[in-house]
């Protein structure tokens, strides 16, 4: 089948399994299926965005972090554990991502999360604007679309707050950040680790 996680309603059989894991020092149960993305172990990039985004910045009480593409939320779910004073939205296309990531913020103890299902390149949030967005956009949807992703995330971020992006090197790291830098007017490759870049912009008004 050649469906991929990024299709809003998952065709495939289901195959659920359960991952323990550690996320940055945070011990994580995630229900995962076929059809979602990095179904059998918390994406590399994923787990490195995390951690580099919790190395450089506190995040404040009350101040507020948005997942672009949130899949089955190991990103949200670790960033909830170690801010639980920030309000936290998540925004998923896959409807069994989706869902999965409700039930793994349950089964983490994690109930402050917004998860809409809804796409991240087009998403309607009523005006709503963000300290913080984080993505590891979907590189198999193509170029166009994880630019877009950049692209709205701007028109997400408060006046002063900043945007995290995970990418490979191999996968297009050169050209997003280029394209950061002309949506944004700056970009920063914060920490490179096995071909992965940290990419960061701030919006700057």
């Amino acid at each position: 089948m050649n469906e991929q996680y990024f299709s809003n309603n998952p065709q495939s059989q289901h195959q659920e399994k359960q991952l323990d894991t550690v996320v940055n020092g945070f011990n994580l149960k995630l229900i995962t299926d076929s059809g979602v993305f990095s179904k059998d172990r918390v994406d590399y990039g994923s787990q490195r965005l995390v951690e580099t985004f919790m190395e450089e910045k506190q995040v404040l009480e009350g101040q507020k972090i948005l997942e672009l593409g949130s899949g089955y939320g190991p990103i949200v779910i670790t960033l909830a554990k170690a801010f639980p004073q920030a309000s936290i939205t998540a925004v998923e296309l896959n409807e069994r991502a989706y869902h999965l990531a409700q039930r793994n913020s349950s089964l983490n103890q994690v109930g402050t999360i917004q998860w809409l299902l809804d796409d991240a390149t087009s998403v309607d949030l009523n005006g709503e604007v963000f300290d913080y967005v984080l993505t590891n956009p979907p590189i198999r949807a193509g170029k166009q679309t994880v630019h877009q992703f950049i692209t709205h995330s701007y028109k997400q971020l408060k006046p002063g707050g900043s945007l995290w992006v995970v990418i490979q090197k191999k996968q297009g790291a050169p050209s997003l950040y280029k394209h950061m830098e002309d949506i944004f007017g700056n970009a920063e490759k914060v920490k490179q680790d096995k071909g992965y870049w940290i990419l960061t912009s701030e919006k700057i008004v």
